[in-house]
């Protein structure tokens, strides 16, 4: 007599992703995303109305003439703000990852929690991108479909480093440097700061004479309100030798989002799940004048 099979699906189950497992990635994700960004402290969010926008159409403002003052009000000027209409394209920033199932077979027995690395991973991926994008926009060797960021915005100002940030006095020197490009433009503060974990090594470093480093200064009254250190931080040229002084607000830069960090997860004919890390944003320069890039820092 032939043996019988069945076509039974026992076991099967088991190495399927249930409501739990699926929240559980989710909030590993999260959690991966919220440890890695960084350009998010600087940006104001602006929420775009669906992810079907591939477009953002907005616009970089120029301030009217300055007000009057005279004894009767009479000496009017009725000039208005300049808008000008910039178009951005939102673009998907995305990780796929993929989970075997035989793997989580093995976690469903054992009592143990899926292994989430692949999406742990895949979630620090799109965030390092993010920060790319937002600080940064496209430089050479790096493709972002023409995108602008704090360092490569177009009419943002520049100081060059007087000197080698390994002397703490120089980089007093810079920042102060920095932020009268700022005020001379209108930008009266606060202002942040972002460097790369290079450079802020040497805001550790004493002022001479003083018991005082060159951080503590410049968080000190009438400096920097807060500094974020990135290495997603490039120069337009793809340099890793610029620091950015910023006046952030939501009249000189914000980040459009359609959609925030988010994972899909499906079953694939091999049954194995495969999942994308994935959300849709884009930053926006209102008045590249509030920015300063410092350029050209030896350590």
């Amino acid at each position: 007599m032939s043996p019988q099979f069945s076509m039974s699906r026992v076991g099967a189950d088991t190495a399927q992703l249930l409501d739990s497992d699926l929240q559980y990635i989710e909030t590993q994700v999260t959690e991966a995303v919220r440890q890695k960004l960084i350009g998010r402290n600087l940006f104001a969010p602006v929420r775009l109305p669906d992810i079907g926008i591939k477009e953002w159409t907005s616009y970089d403002l120029s301030d009217m003439s300055q007000a009057r003052i005279d004894m009767d009000g009479l000496n009017k000027s009725f000039d208005r703000t300049k808008k000008t209409a910039k178009t951005v394209f939102v673009p998907m920033i995305h990780k796929e990852y993929k989970l075997l199932f035989r793997d989580i077979a093995a976690s469903r027995r054992s009592g143990m929690p899926i292994d989430v690395t692949e999406p742990q991973n895949a979630a620090v991926q799109v965030a390092e991108e993010e920060d790319k994008l937002l600080l940064t926009g496209e430089y050479t060797g790096w493709r972002a479909l023409g995108i602008e960021g704090l360092a490569t915005a177009t009419g943002r100002n520049t100081e060059a480093s007087d000197g080698a940030w390994s002397t703490a006095a120089n980089i007093i020197k810079d920042v102060s440097d920095a932020i009268a490009e700022l005020e001379a433009d209108g930008h009266n503060g606060p202002y942040d700061m972002v460097v790369r974990s290079s450079l802020s090594a040497d805001l550790r470093l004493l002022i001479a004479n003083t018991g005082i480093t060159a951080r503590e200064k410049l968080l000190g009254p009438g400096f920097i309100r807060e500094i974020f250190v990135s290495d997603n931080l490039y120069a337009s040229n793809g340099a890793t030798t610029s620091a950015l002084v910023v006046e952030p607000g939501p009249m000189n830069f914000v980040v459009g989002i359609e959609q925030e960090v988010s994972v899909n997860n499906f079953i694939d004919e091999d049954m194995n799940t495969k999942g994308k890390v994935w959300e849709i944003l884009t930053p926006k320069i209102r008045r590249p004048t509030s920015i300063c890039e410092i350029t050209g820092i030896s350590a």
